[in-house]
């Protein structure tokens, strides 16, 4: 196969990123609803939103590729660890001093709350779990740290991104939940990323192959999400088995369409981190209103399930959490100018 020569500004990327954000802001809105009227939708409309981090991991290494040219490895995590670290940092302040101050994190080791405070917050760093959503920074951090090993592998070892598929066979038999969190997620969603820049480095062959095979990766893709949605048992870990083969044909289909979203999707896209780094705080925000609102009591940081669970609640309030998050991304970028990326990602 032969490399594509690097071109203008990839705008089908850019409308993707948007709508895996909005993906996952409605994947993590779908647990504050009461569902139990209509469990088959729960589960049907998780399946279309939830894991959608995948597409966040194929849209990394697409663009990662992508901008590879003039890659210095210095330069490189001085970046990250300015327009990623710093701000995961500074997010997590709030949540950091309520579970290791306030109240305790449901769901952590059992002999978590008997270590001190200082190894508590190193822990709830190095994984991500003091917010839901914030396991994605420890996790591709790891992926950052071997950014010279795929560069290498890219320029000089192309033959080795046949790994991808028994990588990805591989993730959807261990899954990433594991004990060791950080790691497990990474070699979990490691097979996207390494996709995402196969399908830079090649991309017109990829989009000929995508095109040519799009019957037997729809197929693919769609007894994923009948897996998922039917509940039936793991592993396979269905939505690793929908959701790869789903990317591939999106980058194609948004290739083509992408003209239809215009410049509507593009803020979205262009904050698209802040959006991850924040939403989490606004669902747990619309929750304590909830519950005083609908019980006269404070939220005691169970998921309340208060507001009935429909295509249409979850719609309003995905989108009221993430224009929410937009405004409060707006509001610090114009208070703070270039520097909101060093607070909000963005």
């Amino acid at each position: 196969m032969v490399k594509q020569p690097r071109s203008e500004f990839q705008q089908h990327i850019h409308v993707f990123r948007a709508i895996a954000i909005i993906l996952i802001v409605c994947a993590h809105s779908i647990p504050s609803l009461d569902w139990a009227q209509n469990p088959f939708w729960a589960r049907f409309f998780d399946g279309l939103a939830n894991e959608a981090s995948i597409f966040f991991f194929f849209i990394a290494g697409y663009l990662f590729q992508h901008l590879s040219k003039n890659f210095s490895y210095r330069a490189y995590l001085i970046q990250k660890i300015k327009t990623v670290i710093v701000p995961y940092l500074f997010v997590s302040l709030p949540a950091l001093y309520l579970f290791t101050m306030v109240v305790e994190r449901e769901g952590m080791w059992i002999w978590f709350y008997e270590i001190p405070v200082w190894q508590q917050v190193a822990l709830f760093l190095l994984t991500g779990k003091h917010l839901a959503p914030l396991w994605f920074v420890p996790t591709i951090t790891l992926i950052y740290l071997l950014a010279p090993v795929f560069i290498y592998a890219d320029r000089k070892v192309p033959k080795l991104y046949w790994i991808i598929l028994p990588l990805w066979i591989l993730a959807m038999y261990t899954g990433r939940n594991g004990p060791i969190g950080p790691l497990e997620k990474a070699v979990y969603l490691l097979p996207v990323y390494l996709l995402g820049m196969l399908v830079s480095s090649y991309r017109l062959q990829a989009q000929c192959l995508i095109k040519r095979y799009w019957v037997v990766l729809l197929a693919v893709s769609l007894a994923g999400f009948a897996g998922f949605v039917l509940n039936l048992s793991e592993p396979p870990y269905y939505l690793m088995m929908m959701k790869a083969p789903l990317a591939l044909l999106l980058t194609v289909i948004l290739f083509r369409i992408y003209p239809i979203f215009g410049r509507r999707l593009d803020y979205i896209a262009e904050v698209s981190f802040g959006i991850f780094f924040i939403h989490a705080y606004f669902i747990s925000f619309f929750k304590s209103v909830a519950t005083y609102w609908m019980r006269g009591s404070h939220y005691s940081g169970v998921d309340a399930f208060l507001l009935p669970g429909s295509w249409l609640t979850l719609l309003i309030y995905t989108l009221t959490v993430l224009g929410a998050s937009l405004l409060s991304i707006w509001i610090c970028q114009r208070v703070l100018g270039k520097r909101s990326r060093y607070f909000v990602g963005a």
